[in-house]
């Protein structure tokens, strides 16, 4: 019985048909695999690029397919009849998300599929030496872009009423995040949002963070751009505080950034990940940092260790709550938090490749909490 892998779905929304095809467009393509053949159907606008950069044995015109069947999987049926191969002949492997359409007109016609549950290239965990090459450049563009961030709240004033001032005016979350945003295009990347949350805001991790920045309170910038060459994210968190923080935001800041550094100084090909997020969570404790509901409100900590990095911001391997070995070469992101009202978030983030014997550091940047 013959395997064929089948996909439908766009570049845009579905890593795994980026990383099959290593082609970015909107529109829906369908993405055959045999053995070592691999056919792509795409609308016939996309074809001469595709051409270009594409690696692929055939090339279907999906718009004159469609036009013999509006359902796009009557591909995988013009590739078998072309190849003479019939339908009890082969079993079909799918990712979990394929369309609930397409997979009925393909029963209807006698061909058996197996769904993939898990990961449909499981050779994503690990990267590859050009894999990490485009995350390192884009982690190096990324450490730019927030060194002008420090900048800015570096050159800012302090007036009467504890707002930051720059070139005159008052400096708010939002200046910050569009300055962000513009940079991240200068620099042939992209990100739909970023985070700039001052005091309480950053209690709520993926609060993005609005109104006057403030002194001497903790500004958490989380930005994680995605280049627009070659595909691949890149994930950064530093806090700041512009001015002098209080004993409880210092406190806070350096029970975060040693259970980073131990936390990564644990890291290795083949631990597990679970283990690692366990230690963070025991050292939080053990410092008197409580986690759970407060007042109504989820504080301490509360979301994952880290998380794998790659043609999606957040992938697998994680490290966090279930077990999870983590393999040579994956790239994870290392990121406890701790975050209080009253008191405000503080989370330090780095990307990092694992390795045989450790990691491999991809974030350049210095942590320290204040800016005088």
């Amino acid at each position: 019985m013959k395997n064929i892998r089948l996909q439908i779905d766009s570049p845009s929304k579905n890593s795994d048909i980026l990383y099959a095809i290593n082609f970015y467009c909107i529109d829906p393509v369908v993405v055959i695999e045999n053995e070592n053949e691999k056919i792509v159907a795409l609308p016939s606008t996309e074809i001469e690029n595709f051409k270009k950069k594409g690696s692929f044995t055939e090339v279907y015109n999906l718009s004159e397919e469609l036009q013999k069947s509006p359902l796009k999987s009557n591909i995988l049926l013009s590739y078998l009849k072309n190849k003479n191969i019939k339908p009890d002949e082969i079993i079909v492997s799918v990712p979990e998300n394929f369309p609930i359409k397409e997979a009925n007109f393909l029963l209807q016609y006698g061909i058996k599929l197996e769904i993939i549950e898990d990961f449909f290239y499981p050779q994503r965990v690990s990267k590859s030496q050009k894999e990490i090459s485009y995350i390192k450049e884009n982690s190096n563009k990324n450490c730019m872009i927030m060194k002008e961030v420090y900048d800015i709240l570096a050159l800012s004033s302090i007036d009467k009423n504890n707002n930051l001032v720059y070139n005159g005016e008052i400096l708010t979350s939002e200046y910050i995040q569009n300055y962000i945003l513009k940079r991240f295009l200068d620099l042939d990347m992209i990100s739909e949002s970023v985070i700039v949350a001052i005091g309480d805001q950053g209690v709520f991790p993926h609060e993005n963070g609005s109104g006057n920045i403030k002194a001497n309170t903790s500004i958490i910038v989380d930005i994680f751009p995605r280049s627009r060459k070659n595909y691949y994210y890149s994930d950064m968190t530093r806090t700041f505080c512009k001015g002098k923080a209080s004993d409880e935001l210092k406190r806070i800041y350096n029970t975060v950034y040693d259970a980073q550094r131990m936390a990564m100084d644990k890291l290795h090909a083949r631990e597990d990940g679970n283990k690692i997020h366990q230690f963070v969570k025991m050292y939080f404790e053990n410092k008197g940092f409580k986690s759970g509901i407060q007042n109504g409100v989820l504080q301490g900590f509360f979301h994952g260790t880290g998380h794998g990095l790659g043609l999606d911001c957040h992938e697998y391997p994680y490290i966090g709550n279930k077990s999870c070995i983590l393999p040579e070469n994956s790239v994870v992101s290392v990121e406890p938090g701790l975050y209080y009202l009253g008191i405000g978030g503080v989370r330090i983030e780095d990307i990092v490749r694992v390795t045989e014997n450790g990691i491999e550091n991809l974030i350049d940047f210095d942590k320290k909490l204040e800016i005088e």
